[in-house]
């Protein structure tokens, strides 16, 4: 092997095209790019998912569902992978060296397992648990500490709530007190002044 007689992988370069020689080249004149418009031009700036002015794909399908950002970073975990874990508290580093969990994984989530396999006494620390596995681990004689975000969320729940009743129970009051009225009716003289008001500002 010399340095003269390498070459590239067969395929990997491929020859330039040289466009605009002459129409015997097959690529001459517009050079491939057809006659006019935004594609003819040295720049066309059109965005992704353009098609030219008509109705684009994105918005002709229809649309479904959300994407949550926190999707990423929650994971759940059910009672009978408790088992793994060494030691009797569970909190996150606890589950992320028994390998039930990544790195990324911020938020926990431990549910009840379909076929009930976990009793021994452990002591849970910042998880979110589910009613069910909370019961479950209670049960077995364990204790659960919730996480600082469950509780977070569940007061927010119930502030939300509790404004939701309050401005239905004001409503209900207000509808009880007054009544339903309805608009009172112009007379035919309020009409004829309104739309008199109304021809005279055209």
């Amino acid at each position: 092997m010399y340095l003269n007689t390498l070459k590239p992988n067969a395929g990997s370069r491929r020859k330039h095209v040289r466009v605009g020689r002459g129409i015997g080249s097959g690529l001459g004149k517009t050079c491939g790019r057809g006659i006019k418009g935004s594609g003819a031009r040295k720049s066309p700036n059109v965005r992704p998912g353009f098609e030219g002015g008509q109705m684009p794909m994105k918005i002709r399908l229809p649309k479904f569902g959300f994407w949550s950002p926190k999707k990423e970073i929650t994971a759940e975990v059910s009672l009978n992978d408790l088992n793994k874990v060494k030691g009797d508290v569970i909190d996150r580093a606890a589950l992320l060296e028994a390998g039930l969990i990544t790195q990324k994984i911020q938020y926990v989530k431990l549910v009840l397992s379909r076929v009930p396999g976990f009793n021994r006494k452990v002591e849970v620390k910042g998880i979110g648990v589910t009613r069910g596995a909370k019961a479950a681990i209670e049960a077995a004689g364990g204790t659960v500490e919730l996480a600082s975000y469950s509780v977070e969320a569940a007061s927010r729940r119930e502030l939300s709530a509790k404004r939701r009743a309050a401005k239905v129970k004001m409503l209900q009051d207000k509808l009880a007190a007054t009544g339903i009225v309805k608009p009172a009716k112009k007379d035919k003289a309020a009409k004829a002044e309104s739309q008199a008001k109304k021809g005279s500002k055209k």
